[in-house]
Protein backbone atom coordinates (compact mmCIF):
# COMPACT_ATOMS: atom_id res chain seq x y z
CA UNK A 1 0.00 0.00 0.00
CA UNK A 2 2.75 2.23 -0.07
CA UNK A 3 1.99 3.40 -3.74
CA UNK A 4 -1.67 4.38 -2.73
CA UNK A 5 -1.29 8.22 -1.96
CA UNK A 6 0.69 8.33 -5.52
CA UNK A 7 -2.12 6.25 -6.83
CA UNK A 8 -4.74 8.79 -5.34
CA UNK A 9 -2.92 11.51 -6.78
CA UNK A 10 -3.83 10.25 -10.06
CA UNK A 11 -7.71 9.35 -9.70
CA UNK A 12 -8.42 12.04 -7.02
CA UNK A 13 -8.51 15.08 -9.34
CA UNK A 14 -10.36 13.29 -12.30
CA UNK A 15 -13.30 12.00 -9.51
CA UNK A 16 -13.28 15.75 -7.86
CA UNK A 17 -13.65 17.53 -11.22
CA UNK A 18 -16.44 14.68 -12.79
CA UNK A 19 -18.56 15.24 -9.65
CA UNK A 20 -18.33 18.81 -9.25
CA UNK A 21 -19.34 18.75 -13.12
CA UNK A 22 -22.50 16.52 -12.15
CA UNK A 23 -23.26 18.99 -9.01
CA UNK A 24 -22.93 22.13 -12.31
CA UNK A 25 -25.31 19.89 -14.12
CA UNK A 26 -27.34 19.50 -11.43
CA UNK A 27 -27.86 22.87 -9.72
CA UNK A 28 -27.17 25.12 -12.88
CA UNK A 29 -31.07 24.74 -14.12
CA UNK A 30 -32.84 26.20 -11.43
CA UNK A 31 -31.32 29.87 -11.53
CA UNK A 32 -31.66 29.58 -15.69
CA UNK A 33 -35.12 28.39 -15.86
CA UNK A 34 -36.06 32.69 -15.98
CA UNK A 35 -33.47 32.77 -18.93
CA UNK A 36 -34.57 29.63 -20.71
CA UNK A 37 -38.45 30.83 -20.21
CA UNK A 38 -37.66 34.44 -22.11
CA UNK A 39 -36.25 32.68 -24.89
CA UNK A 40 -38.49 29.87 -25.45
CA UNK A 41 -42.10 31.40 -24.25
CA UNK A 42 -42.36 29.75 -20.55
CA UNK A 43 -43.26 31.19 -17.23
CA UNK A 44 -40.33 30.24 -15.12
CA UNK A 45 -42.65 28.50 -12.80
CA UNK A 46 -43.93 25.91 -15.75
CA UNK A 47 -40.14 25.12 -16.42
CA UNK A 48 -40.12 23.32 -12.42
CA UNK A 49 -40.90 20.29 -13.88
CA UNK A 50 -37.40 20.40 -15.27
CA UNK A 51 -35.96 20.22 -12.19
CA UNK A 52 -38.30 17.63 -10.44
CA UNK A 53 -37.77 14.91 -13.51
CA UNK A 54 -33.96 14.82 -13.09
CA UNK A 55 -34.41 14.71 -9.72
CA UNK A 56 -36.96 11.56 -9.36
CA UNK A 57 -35.15 10.12 -12.60
CA UNK A 58 -32.00 10.18 -10.10
CA UNK A 59 -33.55 8.77 -7.24
CA UNK A 60 -35.42 5.57 -9.27
CA UNK A 61 -32.38 4.85 -11.50
CA UNK A 62 -29.33 5.22 -8.64
CA UNK A 63 -30.36 1.58 -7.25
CA UNK A 64 -30.86 0.33 -10.75
CA UNK A 65 -27.46 1.33 -11.90
CA UNK A 66 -26.05 0.05 -8.73
CA UNK A 67 -27.25 -3.52 -9.55
CA UNK A 68 -26.26 -3.26 -12.45
CA UNK A 69 -22.66 -2.16 -11.44
CA UNK A 70 -22.59 -5.54 -9.09
CA UNK A 71 -22.97 -7.40 -12.84
CA UNK A 72 -20.78 -5.48 -14.78
CA UNK A 73 -18.86 -3.38 -12.84
CA UNK A 74 -18.39 0.18 -11.68
CA UNK A 75 -16.20 1.39 -14.32
CA UNK A 76 -18.28 0.26 -17.42
CA UNK A 77 -21.60 2.40 -16.10
CA UNK A 78 -19.37 4.80 -15.12
CA UNK A 79 -18.04 5.80 -18.74
CA UNK A 80 -21.42 5.33 -19.91
CA UNK A 81 -23.07 7.96 -17.54
CA UNK A 82 -20.27 10.11 -18.35
CA UNK A 83 -21.23 9.87 -21.99
CA UNK A 84 -25.11 10.02 -21.85
CA UNK A 85 -24.95 12.91 -19.26
CA UNK A 86 -22.37 14.84 -22.10
CA UNK A 87 -25.17 13.66 -24.96
CA UNK A 88 -27.89 14.91 -22.31
CA UNK A 89 -26.28 18.70 -22.09
CA UNK A 90 -25.49 18.79 -25.72
CA UNK A 91 -29.40 17.88 -26.04
CA UNK A 92 -30.33 20.41 -23.26
CA UNK A 93 -28.74 22.81 -25.56
CA UNK A 94 -30.22 22.18 -28.53
CA UNK A 95 -33.54 21.81 -27.15
CA UNK A 96 -36.30 23.86 -28.94
CA UNK A 97 -39.56 22.84 -26.67
CA UNK A 98 -40.85 22.25 -23.35
CA UNK A 99 -40.86 18.67 -24.65
CA UNK A 100 -37.25 18.43 -25.46
CA UNK A 101 -36.28 19.53 -22.64
CA UNK A 102 -38.16 17.23 -20.68
CA UNK A 103 -36.57 14.41 -22.13
CA UNK A 104 -33.13 15.86 -21.82
CA UNK A 105 -33.59 16.10 -18.46
CA UNK A 106 -34.83 12.92 -17.93
CA UNK A 107 -31.92 11.50 -19.69
CA UNK A 108 -29.63 14.20 -17.38
CA UNK A 109 -31.21 12.31 -14.32
CA UNK A 110 -30.80 8.46 -15.53
CA UNK A 111 -26.73 9.46 -16.40
CA UNK A 112 -26.20 11.22 -13.36
CA UNK A 113 -27.25 8.02 -11.63
CA UNK A 114 -24.21 6.23 -13.11
CA UNK A 115 -21.85 8.36 -12.05
CA UNK A 116 -22.05 9.10 -8.52
CA UNK A 117 -22.69 5.96 -6.75
CA UNK A 118 -19.67 4.78 -8.80
CA UNK A 119 -17.32 7.30 -8.39
CA UNK A 120 -18.34 7.21 -4.67
CA UNK A 121 -17.59 3.39 -4.63
CA UNK A 122 -14.48 3.33 -6.87
CA UNK A 123 -13.69 5.89 -4.42
CA UNK A 124 -13.82 3.95 -1.17
CA UNK A 125 -12.18 0.59 -3.43
CA UNK A 126 -8.90 2.31 -4.11
CA UNK A 127 -8.48 4.57 -1.34
CA UNK A 128 -5.63 3.97 1.64
CA UNK A 129 -7.69 1.82 4.09
CA UNK A 130 -7.09 4.54 6.53
CA UNK A 131 -8.03 6.84 4.64
CA UNK A 132 -11.13 5.76 3.05
CA UNK A 133 -13.47 8.57 4.64
CA UNK A 134 -11.13 11.73 3.94
CA UNK A 135 -10.96 10.17 0.49
CA UNK A 136 -14.70 9.82 -0.32
CA UNK A 137 -15.24 13.13 1.69
CA UNK A 138 -12.45 15.07 -1.12
CA UNK A 139 -14.57 13.19 -3.47
CA UNK A 140 -17.60 14.57 -2.22
CA UNK A 141 -16.49 18.14 -1.54
CA UNK A 142 -16.86 18.61 -5.44
CA UNK A 143 -20.56 18.18 -5.39
CA UNK A 144 -20.58 20.50 -2.68
CA UNK A 145 -18.40 23.44 -4.19
CA UNK A 146 -20.38 22.97 -7.42
CA UNK A 147 -23.84 24.64 -5.32
CA UNK A 148 -21.26 27.40 -4.26
CA UNK A 149 -18.82 27.91 -7.93
CA UNK A 150 -20.65 26.10 -9.99
CA UNK A 151 -24.22 27.15 -10.45
CA UNK A 152 -23.69 30.97 -9.90
CA UNK A 153 -21.18 30.76 -12.83
CA UNK A 154 -23.03 29.39 -14.90
CA UNK A 155 -25.52 31.92 -14.18
CA UNK A 156 -23.32 34.23 -15.11
CA UNK A 157 -22.17 32.69 -18.55
CA UNK A 158 -25.72 32.11 -19.05
CA UNK A 159 -26.40 35.84 -18.45
CA UNK A 160 -24.06 37.24 -20.35
CA UNK A 161 -24.02 35.07 -22.81
CA UNK A 162 -26.70 32.30 -23.66
CA UNK A 163 -28.35 29.71 -21.51
CA UNK A 164 -27.60 27.40 -24.19
CA UNK A 165 -23.31 28.15 -23.56
CA UNK A 166 -24.08 26.64 -20.48
CA UNK A 167 -25.06 23.13 -21.50
CA UNK A 168 -22.52 23.20 -24.43
CA UNK A 169 -20.07 23.93 -21.98
CA UNK A 170 -20.91 21.36 -19.57
CA UNK A 171 -21.31 18.72 -22.35
CA UNK A 172 -17.33 19.72 -23.82
CA UNK A 173 -16.32 19.19 -20.29
CA UNK A 174 -17.99 16.30 -19.45
CA UNK A 175 -16.37 14.97 -23.32
CA UNK A 176 -13.06 15.49 -22.11
CA UNK A 177 -13.35 13.79 -18.94
CA UNK A 178 -14.35 10.77 -20.43
CA UNK A 179 -11.03 8.89 -21.49
CA UNK A 180 -9.22 10.45 -18.18
CA UNK A 181 -11.85 8.61 -16.50
CA UNK A 182 -10.87 5.43 -18.55
CA UNK A 183 -7.35 5.70 -17.74
CA UNK A 184 -8.31 7.03 -14.06
CA UNK A 185 -10.30 3.86 -13.33
CA UNK A 186 -8.47 1.17 -16.01
CA UNK A 187 -7.69 -1.39 -12.95
CA UNK A 188 -11.31 -0.72 -11.50
CA UNK A 189 -13.96 -3.84 -11.92
CA UNK A 190 -13.54 -7.94 -12.50
CA UNK A 191 -12.04 -9.07 -8.99
CA UNK A 192 -13.86 -8.21 -5.87
CA UNK A 193 -12.93 -4.73 -3.82
CA UNK A 194 -9.78 -5.56 -1.72
CA UNK A 195 -12.22 -4.73 1.55
CA UNK A 196 -14.12 -8.00 -0.09
CA UNK A 197 -11.43 -9.91 0.60
CA UNK A 198 -11.47 -10.79 4.21
CA UNK A 199 -15.34 -10.74 4.48
CA UNK A 200 -16.00 -13.15 1.33
CA UNK A 201 -18.38 -15.26 3.34
CA UNK A 202 -19.94 -12.60 5.20
CA UNK A 203 -23.70 -12.57 3.93
CA UNK A 204 -24.45 -8.90 2.17
CA UNK A 205 -28.34 -8.64 2.73
CA UNK A 206 -29.26 -4.84 1.63
CA UNK A 207 -32.01 -5.55 4.17
CA UNK A 208 -29.42 -5.18 6.21
CA UNK A 209 -28.74 -1.29 4.69
CA UNK A 210 -31.99 -0.30 6.29
CA UNK A 211 -29.92 1.80 8.94
CA UNK A 212 -28.20 3.74 6.53
CA UNK A 213 -31.18 4.71 4.31
CA UNK A 214 -33.32 5.59 7.71
CA UNK A 215 -30.67 8.15 9.22
CA UNK A 216 -29.94 9.27 5.36
CA UNK A 217 -33.41 9.98 4.79
CA UNK A 218 -33.43 11.81 8.23
CA UNK A 219 -30.75 13.69 7.71
CA UNK A 220 -31.85 15.09 4.06
CA UNK A 221 -35.24 16.04 5.57
CA UNK A 222 -33.59 18.21 8.16
CA UNK A 223 -31.19 19.88 6.44
CA UNK A 224 -34.27 20.99 3.84
CA UNK A 225 -36.98 21.61 5.50
CA UNK A 226 -35.08 24.13 7.38
CA UNK A 227 -32.91 25.15 3.84
CA UNK A 228 -35.59 25.20 1.07
CA UNK A 229 -36.83 28.60 2.61
CA UNK A 230 -34.16 30.29 4.07
CA UNK A 231 -33.72 32.82 1.55
CA UNK A 232 -37.23 33.80 1.68
CA UNK A 233 -37.73 33.47 5.43
CA UNK A 234 -34.57 36.16 6.07
CA UNK A 235 -36.53 38.56 3.35
CA UNK A 236 -39.65 38.19 4.85
CA UNK A 237 -38.94 38.14 8.77
CA UNK A 238 -35.42 39.86 9.07
CA UNK A 239 -36.05 42.00 6.04
CA UNK A 240 -32.76 40.88 4.33
CA UNK A 241 -32.22 42.32 0.90
CA UNK A 242 -30.28 40.24 -2.07
CA UNK A 243 -26.56 40.99 -0.74
CA UNK A 244 -27.17 39.82 2.89
CA UNK A 245 -29.21 36.72 1.33
CA UNK A 246 -26.10 35.62 -1.06
CA UNK A 247 -23.70 36.14 2.18
CA UNK A 248 -25.52 34.20 4.99
CA UNK A 249 -26.48 31.29 1.96
CA UNK A 250 -22.56 31.87 0.85
CA UNK A 251 -21.57 31.25 4.96
CA UNK A 252 -23.69 28.53 4.46
CA UNK A 253 -22.28 26.82 1.65
CA UNK A 254 -18.74 27.62 3.35
CA UNK A 255 -19.33 25.74 6.34
CA UNK A 256 -20.74 22.90 4.33
CA UNK A 257 -17.66 22.56 2.19
CA UNK A 258 -15.57 22.52 5.46
CA UNK A 259 -17.76 20.14 7.25
CA UNK A 260 -17.36 17.76 4.37
CA UNK A 261 -13.62 17.90 4.45
CA UNK A 262 -13.29 17.64 8.21
CA UNK A 263 -15.95 14.65 8.43
CA UNK A 264 -13.93 12.34 7.00
CA UNK A 265 -10.77 12.86 8.53
CA UNK A 266 -13.07 12.78 12.24
CA UNK A 267 -14.38 9.61 10.92
CA UNK A 268 -11.17 8.23 9.89
CA UNK A 269 -10.22 8.71 13.60
CA UNK A 270 -13.03 8.15 15.75
CA UNK A 271 -14.78 5.65 13.59
CA UNK A 272 -17.26 6.59 10.81
CA UNK A 273 -20.61 5.23 12.72
CA UNK A 274 -20.03 7.60 15.72
CA UNK A 275 -19.28 10.58 13.63
CA UNK A 276 -22.80 9.52 12.05
CA UNK A 277 -24.40 9.99 15.85
CA UNK A 278 -22.30 12.97 16.13
CA UNK A 279 -23.14 14.70 13.50
CA UNK A 280 -27.16 14.13 14.30
CA UNK A 281 -26.89 15.30 17.82
CA UNK A 282 -25.39 18.62 16.52
CA UNK A 283 -27.46 19.41 14.20
CA UNK A 284 -30.63 18.76 16.27
CA UNK A 285 -28.60 21.02 18.92
CA UNK A 286 -27.73 24.00 16.43
CA UNK A 287 -31.27 23.68 14.64
CA UNK A 288 -33.27 24.03 18.29
CA UNK A 289 -30.94 26.94 19.06
CA UNK A 290 -30.90 28.56 15.74
CA UNK A 291 -34.90 28.22 16.39
CA UNK A 292 -34.88 29.91 19.93
CA UNK A 293 -32.53 32.85 18.64
CA UNK A 294 -34.25 33.20 15.26
CA UNK A 295 -36.37 36.16 15.63
CA UNK A 296 -33.84 38.12 18.14
CA UNK A 297 -30.54 37.35 16.40
CA UNK A 298 -28.77 40.12 14.20
CA UNK A 299 -28.14 38.60 10.73
CA UNK A 300 -24.14 38.20 11.30
CA UNK A 301 -25.21 35.94 14.43
CA UNK A 302 -27.48 34.12 12.11
CA UNK A 303 -24.60 34.10 9.52
CA UNK A 304 -22.50 32.36 12.13
CA UNK A 305 -25.23 29.64 13.12
CA UNK A 306 -25.84 28.52 9.53
CA UNK A 307 -22.17 28.06 9.41
CA UNK A 308 -21.72 26.20 12.73
CA UNK A 309 -24.80 23.94 11.48
CA UNK A 310 -23.44 23.42 8.04
CA UNK A 311 -19.98 22.62 9.53
CA UNK A 312 -21.88 19.96 11.76
CA UNK A 313 -24.06 18.65 9.66
CA UNK A 314 -22.03 18.12 6.33
CA UNK A 315 -19.85 15.92 8.61
CA UNK A 316 -22.35 13.72 8.48
CA UNK A 317 -22.08 12.89 4.43
CA UNK A 318 -18.80 11.05 3.95
CA UNK A 319 -19.21 8.94 7.55
CA UNK A 320 -22.04 7.65 6.37
CA UNK A 321 -20.78 6.75 2.72
CA UNK A 322 -17.85 5.03 4.39
CA UNK A 323 -19.82 3.21 6.91
CA UNK A 324 -22.00 2.12 4.03
CA UNK A 325 -18.33 1.45 1.88
CA UNK A 326 -17.04 -0.74 4.04
CA UNK A 327 -19.87 -3.18 5.72
CA UNK A 328 -20.88 -3.46 1.96
CA UNK A 329 -17.88 -4.56 -0.05
CA UNK A 330 -19.33 -6.73 -2.69
CA UNK A 331 -22.75 -4.89 -2.90
CA UNK A 332 -21.23 -1.21 -2.51
CA UNK A 333 -22.75 0.14 -5.23
CA UNK A 334 -26.50 -0.82 -4.94
CA UNK A 335 -26.07 0.14 -0.88
CA UNK A 336 -24.14 3.59 -2.47
CA UNK A 337 -27.11 3.97 -4.89
CA UNK A 338 -30.02 2.93 -2.24
CA UNK A 339 -28.58 6.03 -0.27
CA UNK A 340 -28.61 8.78 -3.04
CA UNK A 341 -32.01 7.30 -3.23
CA UNK A 342 -32.80 8.30 0.01
CA UNK A 343 -31.18 11.60 -0.02
CA UNK A 344 -33.28 12.42 -2.77
CA UNK A 345 -36.42 11.02 -0.46
CA UNK A 346 -35.32 13.35 2.70
CA UNK A 347 -35.00 15.88 0.66
CA UNK A 348 -38.45 16.14 -0.75
CA UNK A 349 -40.00 14.80 2.56
CA UNK A 350 -38.23 17.81 4.29
CA UNK A 351 -38.91 20.45 1.41
CA UNK A 352 -42.59 19.58 1.54
CA UNK A 353 -42.93 19.98 5.95
CA UNK A 354 -40.70 23.01 5.79
CA UNK A 355 -43.10 24.40 3.19
CA UNK A 356 -46.43 23.34 5.39
CA UNK A 357 -44.84 24.58 8.81
CA UNK A 358 -43.30 27.63 7.38
CA UNK A 359 -47.22 28.89 5.81
CA UNK A 360 -48.51 27.92 9.24
CA UNK A 361 -45.99 29.30 12.05
CA UNK A 362 -42.91 30.56 10.51
CA UNK A 363 -38.90 29.89 10.30
CA UNK A 364 -38.42 29.45 14.37
CA UNK A 365 -41.20 26.32 13.72
CA UNK A 366 -39.66 24.89 10.60
CA UNK A 367 -36.14 25.04 12.34
CA UNK A 368 -38.30 23.11 15.52
CA UNK A 369 -38.95 20.31 12.73
CA UNK A 370 -35.38 20.53 11.45
CA UNK A 371 -34.39 19.81 15.35
CA UNK A 372 -36.36 16.97 15.74
CA UNK A 373 -35.80 15.62 12.68
CA UNK A 374 -31.78 15.42 13.07
CA UNK A 375 -32.70 14.03 16.63
CA UNK A 376 -34.89 11.11 15.30
CA UNK A 377 -31.83 10.53 12.93
CA UNK A 378 -29.27 10.55 16.18
CA UNK A 379 -31.73 7.98 17.89
CA UNK A 380 -32.26 5.73 14.82
CA UNK A 381 -28.51 5.90 14.86
CA UNK A 382 -27.84 5.13 18.36
CA UNK A 383 -30.07 2.00 18.30
CA UNK A 384 -27.95 0.92 15.41
CA UNK A 385 -24.75 0.65 17.52
CA UNK A 386 -26.24 -0.31 20.03
CA UNK A 387 -27.32 -3.19 18.10
CA UNK A 388 -24.78 -4.21 17.00
CA UNK A 389 -23.43 -4.84 20.74
CA UNK A 390 -20.17 -2.64 20.42
CA UNK A 391 -18.81 1.11 19.02
CA UNK A 392 -19.25 1.23 15.38
CA UNK A 393 -15.47 -0.16 13.84
CA UNK A 394 -12.98 2.15 12.88
CA UNK A 395 -12.39 2.37 9.00
CA UNK A 396 -9.01 1.17 9.39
Amino acid sequence: MSSAPKHAAKWLPIAWFTIFLVGTDLFVISPLLPLIGRELGYQPASLAVLVSAFSLTYAIACPLQGRLAERCGARGVLLFGIAALAAANAYTALATSLAHLLASRVLAGFAAASISPMLYALAAEHAETERRASRMAQVNSGLVIALGLGAPFGLLVGDIGNWRLVFLGLASALTLMLPLNMRAWRTAGGPPPRAAQGAAAAPESLLQAWPHLLTMTAWASSVYAGYTLLATALGREHAADAGHIAALLSSFGCGAALGVLLGGKIADRIGSWPMVQAALLAMSAIFAALAWLWSAASLPVLAAGLFLLALSAYGFFPAAQAHAAQHFPRRRTTVLGMMSSALYLGITIGAAAGAQRFQHAGMPAVLCLSAVLAGLGALAARAHGRRQGRPSPRIA
